[in-house]
Parts: C-alpha cells; structure tokens; sequence
C-alpha cells in the first residue's frame, strides 16, 4: 500500500477504520469498562505498532470492504496485531467465538448449530436442545420428527397446515388469526 497522507484520510472521527482502531483500543484499555471483562481476563493487548499509531493501524489493515466490517480477532486468546486482525461482518465474527458456538460435523461438512438449524429448517431452540441439553447424536436428533401443534376441532385434531388445506384458508393468515391475534379456530376458519 502506498504511503497514506493525512488529507486523504479526511476527518479521522469519520472514518469507520479510525471508530474500529478507538473501540480495538477500548475494549482493551478503557477504565470504564468491567474489570472483570474477557479481554482484561485474558489480557488481550493491542501491539506495539498500533496502540498510538492510527495509520500504521490503517496501513496494516487497509479499507474496511464496507460498513458492515469491524476489526476481529482470528484467534481469540491472541492479541490484536496484523497477523491475528481481519475485517469481518458480525455473523462472521459471532462463529469466531469457540465458547459460544458449537460446531457440528456432518456428512462431511462443519457449521455452527445454528447454521445447521438455517440449512435443515428445524427451530435453532429445539435442535439446540435435542443435541445439548439431551445429549442426542447430531445425525439422529435431526431425524426426529418435529412437534406440531394440534388443535382440537370437529371432534378432531388438526394440526394448522391440515386446517388450511381442508377449508381452503391461507397458512399465513390461519397461523396470524390464530397466534397472533388469538381467534378461535370457528373465527379463524370462516371469517372472510
């Protein structure tokens, strides 16, 4: 990268690089902040280089690709400098957190749990409880059959996607009328 003069940078409180190089140094150094916070705990520092020189911060790390980017740790025991920086969104950034997300292999690919609940459509909650909280093998709580709520009508249960196939209503609008808005399933099914 070539040499970076100060008026090509504008104002630096304008720059989304300048607010990620001030929240870097924050995070790790700000009084305000709880004593007990992960990154006084792990003694998470910012180099050498970096920690009063913005534009050795900017040369290193170079233009944030948009505004969505901040600066992230690759590895998370691991200080901030060049080797260790990228910029990355906030979902890219929230599957670099080992503690909190758990990855899954499976058929020969890894994703976060919650990206395996996206792909399979299965509610994060109830596959996080499946394989977390029972302790079911990945490859067969995805096969469980998921619950669907029934309701009772005409002396039968229904359950919503049954209901709006008989009577010729729309999911989306039995589901509203009935969840939503807390109509009984006679309004719900015949209120035009």
């Amino acid at each position: 990268m070539k040499s970076i003069k100060y008026k090509e940078l504008g104002l630096l409180k304008d720059l989304k690089e300048y607010r990620s190089w001030i929240a870097m140094k924050s995070r790790c150094y700000a009084k305000s902040l709880k004593d007990d916070g992960n990154y006084r705990k792990n003694n998470i520092q910012v180099c050498d280089d970096w920690i009063d020189n913005f534009y050795k911060f900017y040369l290193d790390m170079g233009k944030a690709p948009s505004i969505k980017y901040t600066i992230d740790r690759i590895d998370n025991n691991k200080n901030y400098c060049k080797s260790n920086c990228r910029w990355a969104t906030m979902s890219e950034q929230s599957k670099n957190r080992g503690d909190f997300n758990i990855l899954i292999k499976y058929n020969n690919e890894e994703m976060v749990l919650k990206d395996w609940a996206r792909k399979l459509d299965i509610k994060y909650a109830t596959l996080y409880n499946r394989v977390i909280t029972r302790k079911i093998p990945f490859n067969e709580a995805i096969k469980l059959p998921l619950r669907t709520k029934r309701f009772f009508y005409d002396d039968k249960y229904w359950s919503l996607k049954e209901l709006s196939s008989k009577f010729n209503v729309k999911y989306s609008l039995l589901n509203d009328r009935i969840s939503s808005l807390g109509w009984s399933i006679e309004k719900a099914l015949f209120t035009k």
